[in-house]
């Protein structure tokens, strides 16, 4: 999100002027009724201002101090609560998505130092609904995210066990009537809610099932939207791409056949090979997921970027699905090969992508999410997918 600083910079350097910018939005406005902006995304969901070269116009332009103050914090981020401020890490940048560099204890006097110098304070955020029949203050908010927290850290289970069990948590806290359940009593029952939600996960693995028909094209049409965030994917504008896109969704639609290659690297495959095993995956191959959704539900991220009318629950099923998407890609990258550590950090530079990527945090998405959670399906699609 851009201040208002930003935005007088922004408009000063005059980008309308420049050729390559014409007729193009430079500026998004957040919702309709909203008076803050963020910078347009090109449609593989990267800013409009990075060059062909991968750096930044802005910078190159105008020099560093140009820039956005969120461009100059990145790949750091902030994610306000109520009265304080988590700092995370935002996993595009291939060094964060591989925890390479310094630890975020080591850069905590630089972000300040740079928000001092662009009076940039967080300010305090409204609590997300808990689920979308239930707006609550923030103590009963922190207390689902607490529960789920300990669920996803919980190393006994495998990171797909611990997803299952958050969205068990999920399903069994939608499904309640909250009414009378506020402050301590909402405690004592996501206490009771996190030990049924590990008890009922495990029969989606003692015998793994495909997810059901419809659920798969849902699925599949999530996919198609995540592949274009891919960073090896190149996508131009063009008729020409509309119509292969148009044609990209049919098949995935259909689920029958050949994947469409969709201008990336990849193997030939099929949708049939995508229903393959993986197999057991190696722990440097693990690593990156696991740090990417352990530290998206810990710092909060997964529930306050972009998605003001999305509830706590309605996030962390979008969240789910993700993993599913990831386990699908992997496989689609290392067709006919044993995936690598490599093949790790792309696909999850393609999942942070995806958590601010308009079309993913719209209405039409919400509505696959919702059904893909009726019956199960999700935790079915992780089940599945983690084989």
């Amino acid at each position: 999100m851009l201040n208002d600083g930003d935005l007088e910079q922004i408009r000063a350097q005059r980008w309308e002027e420049d050729p390559d910018f014409r007729g193009k939005k430079i500026l998004l406005r957040l919702g309709l009724f909203d008076k803050r902006y963020r910078l347009a995304q090109r449609n593989d969901g990267v800013c409009i201002f990075q060059d062909a070269d991968k750096l930044c116009r802005i910078h190159k332009r105008f020099g560093y101090d140009a820039k956005p103050h969120v461009c100059r914090m990145a790949p750091l981020q902030l994610v306000p609560l109520e009265n304080i401020a988590y700092v995370t890490l935002r996993r595009y940048c291939p060094s964060a998505a591989a925890d390479l560099g310094r630890s975020l204890k080591k850069q905590l006097d630089e972000l300040r130092e740079l928000l001092k110098r662009s009076g940039e304070e967080p300010l305090p955020s409204r609590p997300p609904k808990l689920t979308r029949r239930h707006p609550r203050p923030w103590n009963d908010v922190a207390a689902f995210n607490d529960s789920l927290s300990r669920l996803i850290l919980d190393g006994r289970f495998p990171l797909v066990r611990r997803l299952a069990h958050g969205l068990q948590l999920c399903n069994l806290l939608d499904e309640c009537k909250l009414r009378q359940f506020k402050g301590q009593r909402l405690v004592e029952l996501l206490s009771m809610l996190e030990i049924s939600a590990i008890e009922d996960s495990a029969a989606f693995f003692l015998e793994r099932v495909p997810p059901k028909r419809q659920a798969g094209k849902l699925f599949r049409q999530t996919v198609l939207e995540y592949l274009r965030l891919h960073p090896d994917f190149t996508g131009e504008r063009s008729w020409r791409e509309r119509r292969r896109l148009i044609l990209a969704a049919f098949r995935f639609g259909r689920g029958t056949g050949a994947i469409p290659r969709f201008r990336l690297p990849f193997p030939a495959a099929t949708f049939q090979s995508q229903e393959r095993p993986l197999g057991p995956l190696a722990e440097t191959v693990l690593k990156p997921f696991d740090s990417y959704f352990q530290t998206a539900v810990v710092s909060w991220r997964y529930a306050m970027l972009k998605r003001s009318s999305w509830s706590m629950v309605e996030s962390f099923w979008d969240l789910s699905l993700s993993y599913s998407v990831g386990m699908w890609v992997l496989r689609l990258a290392c067709t006919g090969r044993e995936p690598n550590a490599d093949d790790a950090i792309r696909v999850v530079m393609m999942l942070d992508r995806g958590q601010t990527h308009a079309p993913l945090a719209g209405y039409r998405h919400r509505l696959r999410v919702r059904a893909l959670a009726h019956n199960d399906q999700l935790a079915r699609l992780a089940a599945w997918y983690a084989r």
